[in-house]
């Protein structure tokens, strides 16, 4: 239930503007939705590294403390990167600091769950046949559309939050 929620957050806070054209980012400019993209982007950095914990701590990998640091990490610079303000059309160091955590962030999310992927070919094979396709395919579409878009744009981030969501729920459910 709780990914669903996540989800549909995801929904609701990027619907607030033209999905085509703006992201959670435009709609964090917005002063009515300002603190609740802040506490929704930094919820989300802590919910997605708190879940990707428990997979890698269910699989029982020998190097599971520095998978265990290096999430931590990532939600910490996930939600540093919500705390800076981005502005439209200047390129100062705190909306280039904002656009690299923000990106570090999602794709290191992302890269933890493809290293887990692997992980779990090596560990429990019967599971990774059987979720493996989901995160493979889904990914391959993200590219796609960050080619096609050029650009994060809404319905690139509630693609990914699906990615992500459904992955883990996936992989929760499986083990």
């Amino acid at each position: 239930m709780s990914y669903f929620i996540v989800f549909v957050a995801t929904f609701i806070i990027s619907s607030r503007l033209d999905l085509f054209y703006e992201n959670i980012t435009g709609v964090s400019l917005m002063p009515q939705y300002h603190a609740i993209t802040i506490f929704y982007i930094v919820f989300c950095a802590f919910f997605f590294s708190y879940k990707t914990n428990l997979v890698y701590k269910n699989l029982s990998i020998p190097q599971y403390k520095y998978f265990k640091i290096s999430i931590f990490l990532t939600c910490m610079i996930m939600s540093i990167g919500a705390f800076f303000p981005y502005t439209i059309n200047q390129n100062d160091f705190l909306s280039i600091l904002h656009v690299a955590c923000s990106m570090f962030g999602c794709i290191s999310f992302l890269t933890h769950l493809f290293i887990y992927t692997r992980f779990l070919s090596l560990y429990r094979a019967d599971i990774y046949l059987r979720i493996h396709w989901f995160y493979d395919i889904a990914l391959q579409f993200l590219v796609i559309l960050l080619l096609v878009f050029t650009r994060v744009n809404g319905y690139i981030e509630i693609f990914y939050s699906f990615i992500v969501c459904m992955y883990l729920y996936c992989i929760e459910k499986n083990l």
